[in-house]
Order: C-alpha cells, then sequence, then structure tokens
C-alpha cells in the first residue's frame, strides 16, 4: 500500500471493495447478524412482540438486506472519495472524510427501513405498524455510522 492511504469503517471496511474483494466479505456477516439480532430482539420486546417468533421468521432477511445496504452505502461513499477527496492533492482533514461518507451512511440507513419494511416481515403476522417500527429501529441503529471513522494506514 502506499504512504498515506486512509482506510475508513471498523465494521464494513470501504477497503474491502476495491483491495480485498474476496471470501474476507463473509466475515462481517456474523458480527451484521448478532447487532441485527440484538436490535430486532429489544424493539420486538419494547413493543412486546412474539420476538422469538419474529427473529425466526426475518433474521436472514434482515441480515442480508442489511449487508446489501451497507455494501451499497459503501460504494457511494467510494464514488464520492474518489471524485472529491483524490482532486484535493492528498489533503485529506476530518471534516472532508465526515461529509463526504454522509450520504453513504444515509443511503444505506433509508435502504434499510425499505428493504425491511417491504421484504424482511413478511413471512410474520405483525401488523403494519409494527413492521414500520421494527423496520426503523433496525434503520436508525444498524446504519454504517463507523464509515464516518477513519482508520490511518502508513
Amino acid at each position: 500500500m502506499k504512504k498515506g492511504v486512509k482506510l475508513y469503517n471498523l465494521i464494513f471496511p470501504i477497503y474491502l471493495i476495491y483491495l480485498f474483494p474476496t471470501l474476507l466479505w463473509l466475515l462481517l456477516i456474523p458480527f451484521d447478524f448478532a447487532v441485527d439480532s440484538l436490535v430486532l430482539i429489544l424493539a420486538g420486546r419494547a413493543k412486546k412482540l412474539d420476538w422469538k417468533a419474529v427473529w425466526k421468521a426475518s433474521i436472514v432477511r434482515v441480515v442480508l438486506f442489511g449487508f446489501l445496504a451497507d455494501l451499497a452505502g459503501a460504494l457511494i461513499t467510494m464514488v464520492l472519495h474518489y471524485g472529491l477527496l483524490e482532486r484535493r492533492l492528498d489533503i485529506y482533514v476530518w471534516p472532508d472524510v465526515m461529509w463526504i461518507t454522509i450520504p453513504g451512511v444515509i443511503l444505506a440507513g433509508v435502504l434499510i427501513y425499505f428493504l425491511n419494511l417491504k421484504f424482511s416481515f413478511k413471512k410474520t403476522d405483525l401488523e403494519p405498524a409494527q413492521i414500520r417500527f421494527l423496520s426503523l429501529m433496525l434503520a436508525l441503529f444498524t446504519a454504517p455510522y463507523t464509515m464516518m471513522l477513519p482508520i490511518y494506514i502508513g
């Protein structure tokens, strides 16, 4: 790696997209599974739902759609990174990193909400208001906020 390369996101590292497009991505799925499970269980318990049945019927889709949404957000961040930061003579400051990653985080959160809303809870007997609540909780608490944290290498 060249000196001064910045790597972003502790949980969904943006550099995995363009440096290591391999099965290493699958290492992130167990962590996503644990976080999504925790949010789904806590949100279900808060609404006094049969969280075990909801979890069993939806967790696989919740994790897969969350991972796809994180990937879409990371791709947008990568496009913005190469389009904006690379033209600035390798001068990186914290606000630049933050403002370039915010659209990726927002896109991922919105995708998490709508994908879960439309697809993840189809095999449950939840009411639409309960589905909206669970989708919103997943979007708010599992969006890839860590993309805004820089990791410096080299």
